[in-house]
């Protein structure tokens, strides 16, 4: 009985310091230094070598070469003396970005990236919606200045096809001719509307646009409400980027502008006339986003 009794206290005892050593462990787990971390990661330190973090964080956060992995990782004594044994629990102890909660990869980074395009990070679509840092960039193997998986716009179009199929049509931004990038409207780290740059549609619009910026002294109401009234921003199967052709469109707003009868009572030449031969409003009024001279927008 007494035996029994002893057996009992035992594993009473074991069930307790257990579970405490594995905490104090995860507590006292110690830097070992980059070389260390090489001996079996040699892979990944060549790539990370080769990429902008490798090459700038000696230089730009002072971090010596051999805490450059533990900088991110944290320390990895514990992982080290677990030799590979994913049972050890002290195998678990080093830290892994890429699979952290996208919540933790961001901690993680801004400690580091802190500059103001980056720190809207709270307000992008992107942090909305639960997507990771690492679901774009690579530490590792990151290319050019961002450590980009793919291209600025293969990193965008992963997720954005609709937009890249509209980036394919007759009309639209130069970004398949190279000479635009859709980082050059938009901020992928956040923004006040659609992750734009600028403040609105209309401002991001105008940097390239400013003539049709006005003030005109005869506006036209579609251009003060938004530049997307008329147009598509990222392609159209019609000019200008237009949501629909001539005259089609203007006709949204314009019922029948020219169904007057003319002076002799006859019926007007362009009533007369199927709306495709009728041809475009802007053969006519060519100043069409507003006019200082006329109303009706003539040049």
């Amino acid at each position: 009985m007494k035996i029994r009794k002893l057996n009992w206290v035992a594993a009473a005892i074991a069930a307790l310091v257990v579970p405490f050593r594995t905490a104090s462990a995860l507590e006292t787990a110690t830097l070992v230094g980059s070389e260390t971390c090489i001996a079996c990661h040699s892979e990944q330190a060549a790539t990370f070598s080769g990429s902008m973090h490798g090459k700038k964080i000696a230089v730009t956060k002072k971090v010596d070469a051999d805490k450059t992995c533990e900088t991110c990782h944290g320390a990895g004594s514990l992982h080290a003396a677990a030799a590979g044994d994913k049972t050890n629990p002290g195998f678990a102890t080093i830290k892994n970005p890429a699979k952290a909660d996208s919540k933790a990869v961001a901690k993680a980074c801004f400690t580091c990236h802190t500059d103001k395009a980056v720190m809207l990070w709270s307000t992008s679509s992107h942090a909305q919606s639960g997507m990771s840092c690492a679901k774009c960039h690579s530490v590792h193997n990151g290319q050019g200045s961002k450590n980009l998986k793919k291209s600025a716009n293969e990193t965008c179009y992963q997720c954005h096809a609709k937009q890249k199929a509209e980036g394919n049509l007759a009309s639209h931004h130069p970004v398949a001719e190279g000479k635009l990038e859709c980082v050059s409207c938009h901020n992928p780290h956040g923004g006040p509307v659609g992750n734009l740059k600028s403040e609105s549609v209309e401002e991001t619009c105008f940097k390239c646009h400013a003539e049709k910026a006005g003030p005109f002294l005869h506006e036209h109401a579609p251009v003060t409400e938004g530049c997307t009234v008329c147009h598509k921003p990222h392609g159209s199967v019609n000019e200008s980027l237009l949501k629909q052709p001539q005259p089609y469109l203007c006709l949204r707003c314009h019922k029948w502008p020219h169904n007057e009868r003319n002076t002799t009572g006859g019926t007007n030449a362009f009533k007369a006339k199927t709306l495709p031969e009728r041809g475009r409003c802007t053969d006519c009024h060519r100043e069409i986003h507003g006019s200082d001279r006329k109303y009706v927008f003539k040049d």
